[in-house]
């Protein structure tokens, strides 16, 4: 069991709470945003969202949902984000015009948000492609089983 002076993953130095700042950074990275683009996503100063991130500014309930909905992430991803941290940005491939390719990428999904084209997570590819191949090896009741599922949650 780590000690309260280190800490274990999402835990303060000299404290037993979640360390709310380093894991919205950690998703942060992991959905290979910049602090500018996040917090603008978010309606947030990059300077106000710098301050979460480090610790310095515990923002309100409402902040983290606003800064998760620009993450396009959830609780449960935040929950998560100690362990699903991103390969450092030195290790970024680069374009032939010397700029980051995963900063090229996500330049291109915002542009598609914009203008109102689908444009899917990761983690929302995985879950359809999870499905896929659930669907393909289930039995008939358990699909229909998933589509009783699925209309109720398209009610909502």
């Amino acid at each position: 069991m780590p000690s309260m002076a280190t800490g274990g993953p999402g835990m303060t130095r000299n404290s037993s709470e979640f360390d709310l700042g380093s894991r919205l950074a950690a998703l942060r990275a992991v959905r290979g945003l910049s602090q500018g683009t996040a917090s603008r996503l978010a309606g947030l100063s990059p300077a106000y969202l710098s301050r979460i991130e480090t610790g310095r500014v515990h923002p309100t309930f409402a902040t983290v949902l606003r800064i998760l909905d620009a993450l396009r992430a959830d609780v449960e991803d935040l929950r998560a984000a100690d362990r699903a941290r991103p390969p450092s940005a030195a290790t970024c491939p680069i374009t032939s015009q010397g700029r980051c390719l995963l900063e090229t990428i996500r330049t291109e999904s915002e542009v598609a948000r914009a203008e109102g084209r689908e444009v899917y997570t990761m983690r929302e590819v995985q879950i359809l492609r999870d499905l896929a191949t659930y669907m393909r090896t289930a039995s008939a009741e358990r699909v229909r089983a998933v589509e009783m599922l699925l209309q109720e949650l398209l009610r909502r």
